[in-house]
């Protein structure tokens, strides 16, 4: 018998939490963000009922009714910690992409990314080394591409 319910923290965590606050009408992109950012500070771990519905974007319309979030004035955020905190960098799986899909399939996904500071931070967070000197978004996306083939040809050495 299957379980009903599934457990997520951190990165998932994040995620579900990003895509439940985007996909609710009335709540703005700003609200979604406080309320994500909250979240995320209170909560460590959550259940999930499955099976987790498929989320689209918000219907972008305007609230009928605003959403506050109330925070403290040591914890509230300016909006360009807002912006930045938007981004996960977590979102994909480099190594998965490039495994089903190849790097065809992985420069299509990192083609949507086009801030370079967000390129390094998925680097940075999935451990896949990208010179530091680069500067352009396209070289960083094909540094990336050939840093996740030969984490994935590491992996498959150790594994031999």
């Amino acid at each position: 018998m299957s379980k009903s319910t599934r457990p997520l923290a951190g990165a998932s965590q994040k995620k579900y939490f990003r895509e439940l606050f985007g996909a609710q009408d009335g709540v703005t992109p700003e609200a979604a963000a406080q309320l994500l950012a909250a979240c995320e500070a209170e909560i460590a771990q959550v259940r999930v009922r499955l099976p987790i519905p498929e989320r689209g974007p918000a219907q972008e319309k305007a609230p009928s009714k605003p959403v506050t979030v109330k925070t403290s004035k040591a914890r509230a955020a300016a909006p360009d910690e807002l912006a930045r905190a938007a981004f996960d960098p977590f979102a994909f799986s480099l190594v998965v992409v490039m495994t089903k899909g190849g790097a065809t399939a992985l420069n299509e996904k990192l083609s949507a990314i086009s801030d370079a500071d967000d390129l390094r931070a998925i680097a940075k967070a999935q451990h896949v080394g990208v010179p530091a000197d680069l500067i352009d978004p396209a070289a960083i996306r094909n540094a990336l591409i050939e840093g996740t083939e030969r984490r994935i040809a590491d992996r498959r050495a150790a594994a031999s």
